[in-house]
């Protein structure tokens, strides 16, 4: 498993202004810009293009519920593939990961599982799908509720999040597939500490007595993240690394407050965070997931 550095080299993003003349690095910089908003607008007219007039025909297709999610998942991976192959191509972003498999050597493939993580950048969601197969997410309000959006995500097996989230979530566990949740509920802001945990990726697999794996994120130099908008992209490629690091086995009865609590404090110290955080109070409602 490979060091996670201090927050401290996470905000080194523009190390090329300390050696380039200042007309040569603000050339740099605007090219920069100008191509990580092109590939990301290209990124959103993509999934409406391909939610309205390809995923519709995936859905028609005859075959069970778990068939179709199956169809119009692994076209939005393909989708998700090819946008990263332009973010690595044009030096803006990678993603890679030590580990093949979202499960230690030994644990069972086929067992389904709730996939928490850290929120470090805005395409977290795209690197995991891309990289693991049969990976749903809880998706955050503002994505399940937009027009564009909704019906694409939805069809994938996407869950919004709300009232009915944890029923949702436990439809697709038996379905097979793997469902990522974000504890934090939103994206971590630049230079930390991580947000409060929410907890309901806990109380659902605690209910559907499934394994909760614990995966861990994370990019170097910080870009995408809650007060780093697109256009404000560093000088080098960012890279994030998905690293696994543990699987908790289902356990009856368990306290799932306690245990959003201790697993928080474990990411504080698994990322270096711990001295930064504010001292934790009540976790968030069960409802409170993206």
């Amino acid at each position: 498993m490979m060091h996670t550095p201090g927050p401290e080299l996470l905000l080194d993003r523009h190390p090329y202004k300390r050696v380039l003349p200042a007309p040569i690095y603000w050339l740099y910089r605007t090219y920069r810009w100008l191509i990580s908003i092109l590939v990301f607008s290209g990124f959103w007219l993509g999934c409406v293009l391909v939610g309205w007039l390809w995923l519709p025909w995936i859905v028609l297709w005859p075959g069970t519920q778990k068939e179709k999610y199956s169809r119009a998942l692994r076209t939005m991976r393909r989708g998700f593939l090819f946008f990263h192959f332009w973010l690595r191509l044009l030096r803006l972003y990678s993603r890679w990961s030590p580990s093949k498999h979202l499960r230690p050597p030994g644990m069972e493939a086929t067992t389904p599982s709730v996939i928490i993580c850290n929120h470090p950048t805005l395409v977290d969601v795209t690197s995991l799908v891309s990289l693991f197969p049969n990976v749903v997410a809880v998706a955050r309000s503002g994505l399940a509720n937009n027009p564009l959006f909704r019906w694409g995500a939805r069809k994938c097996g996407f869950v919004p999040a709300g009232k009915t989230f944890l029923a949702e979530c436990e439809e697709r566990l038996r379905m097979g597939f793997d469902v990522l949740i974000f504890p934090e509920g939103t994206r971590t802001p630049f230079g930390g500490p991580i947000n409060h945990f929410h907890r309901g990726a806990f109380e659902l697999a605690a209910r559907a007595h499934a394994p909760l794996v614990m995966v861990k994120l994370t990019c170097v130099p910080s870009v995408l993240s809650k007060s780093l908008p697109i256009h404000k992209v560093s000088d080098q490629m960012a890279v994030l690394t998905i690293d696994v690091v543990e699987v908790i086995e289902p356990v009856r009865g368990r306290d799932s407050k306690a245990l959003c609590r201790e697993i928080e404090q474990r990411y504080q110290d698994m990322l270096g965070y711990s001295a930064q955080a504010v001292v934790a109070g009540e976790p968030h409602t069960v409802g409170g997931v993206s």
